[in-house]
């Protein structure tokens, strides 16, 4: 909003942003073989360290062939779809693993979930996010022939949190192609997935000369001159095969560092048989009869007072809260738009631990992360899995001059 004084600023000189000369796209394609097929490593090397790459906007775009063994019967591809192609993306830069995600299709349909509202639907259908039986727009289906995108803000933490060009430094992602494509489709028949192309598209940016060379200068100086800190949240996603048949169970997931600080852990239940199970959607959660979550950080507990959950009598607000809040939380939103109401909310839920606020006591020591379930009902239902999206804070560093990288601030 324009201030009253400001108004009558009518004499200042407009002002131009000149800084870019160009902002074009390029492609970088694997080595090795064209043909893509199930558990294959696939590698995306990008070698040239004169270049300073817009990494938070690339993205991965994937060309294949879908193609059900009965086409009489009901087959489809299913909600994120391409995210499920794969079991593992990694990110490298200069030798060090930046981020690494396992079960992409896991991870981002819990993070999508949490992170986007309806705003955000049309734009997410062209990464596969939405798609059902009647709404098919990224499949040619007199062809077969499917097309879309996966960005690299879409898959990791990241690309998401830092957004500025990266200079001066090899880098490489790593793509393993899933075992198995029946978390891809949904229907009556089996179906043959087949992947053509796998392209990693990269903005260039080429600044006009003084910005060049004003960085140039930095650079060449050397030492703390070309040093470069990240600071991000990476997304790391832990499985637990199935609850105990008890009321109560206890899960240790791990110890970490100060500098890897959960700030968010996002938890979903699905049967057993979810996954790999064309009739099942892998992309639903259950509520498991949960009453309470609450997670430990040494001898820290969030949340402080108990939810006393009952979602067969509809009560779940505590639940629902925490889940329309992230967005507030984790993003600074003043006016949160959650995907799901209340209602959606029973039929999916995802449950969230904010733990983003510690006491510094905690923060100079190793941190045992711990999550404890409570049911209202004499056990568990049976072959319940559960998924731990944690949120953690991570740091990194390179240097322009050298292409060096190491984590932390060192």
């Amino acid at each position: 909003m324009t201030s009253t004084s400001a108004k009558l600023d009518v004499f200042d000189e407009p002002l131009f942003d000149n800084s870019l000369v160009s902002l074009h796209e390029h492609t970088y394609k694997p080595y090795g073989s064209p043909y893509y097929r199930n558990s294959d490593e696939i590698r995306i090397p990008i070698h040239f360290q004169d270049l300073i790459l817009d990494i938070a906007e690339s993205y991965i775009y994937i060309q294949g062939k879908f193609t059900p063994s009965d086409a009489n019967k009901v087959c489809y591809l299913s909600n994120n779809a391409l995210a499920f192609l794969f079991d593992e993306i990694r990110y490298e830069m200069g030798g060090e693993q930046v981020a690494v995600i396992r079960k992409p299709g896991v991870t981002t349909t819990m993070k999508t979930m949490v992170s986007c509202g309806q705003m955000q639907l049309k734009t997410l259908l062209s990464y596969g996010w939405g798609l059902t039986e009647e709404k098919q727009d990224i499949l040619d289906t007199t062809t077969h022939v499917f097309s879309g995108k996966l960005p690299l803000k879409y898959l990791m933490g990241f690309a998401e949190d830092y957004t500025r060009g990266i200079l001066n430094t090899k880098q490489e992602l790593t793509l393993i192609i899933a075992r198995s494509f029946k978390n891809c489709y949904l229907g009556e028949v089996d179906a043959d997935i087949e992947i053509n192309k796998i392209e990693w598209r990269i903005r260039h940016i080429v600044p006009e000369d003084r910005q060049k060379l004003k960085l140039l200068n930095r650079v060449n100086k050397g030492g703390v001159n070309a040093k470069i800190k990240m600071a991000y949240r990476m997304w790391d996603l832990y499985e637990l095969p199935t609850l105990r048949k008890t009321a109560t169970d206890i899960w240790a997931i791990k110890t970490t560092n100060s500098l890897e600080r959960p700030r968010y852990i996002i938890i979903g239940f699905q049967s057993t048989d979810s996954s790999d199970n064309r009739s099942k959607d892998v992309t639903q959660f259950v509520h498991a009869d949960i009453s309470n979550i609450r997670t430990y950080l040494n001898s820290e507990v969030y949340p402080y007072e108990r939810w006393n959950l009952d979602f067969g009598k509809k009560l779940d607000s505590a639940a629902y809260y925490a889940y329309e809040n992230f967005q507030r939380g984790f993003y600074g939103k003043d006016n949160c738009e959650p995907m799901m109401d209340i209602g959606e909310f029973r039929k999916n839920p995802l449950f969230i631990i904010d733990c983003s606020h510690q006491q510094d006591a905690m923060k100079s020591s190793t941190v045992d992360i711990k999550l404890e379930f409570e049911t209202r009902e004499k056990n568990f239902p049976e072959n319940t899995r559960v998924y731990a999206l944690i949120i953690h804070d991570a740091y990194l560093a390179y240097n322009a001059l050298d292409g060096s990288v190491h984590n932390g601030f060192k």
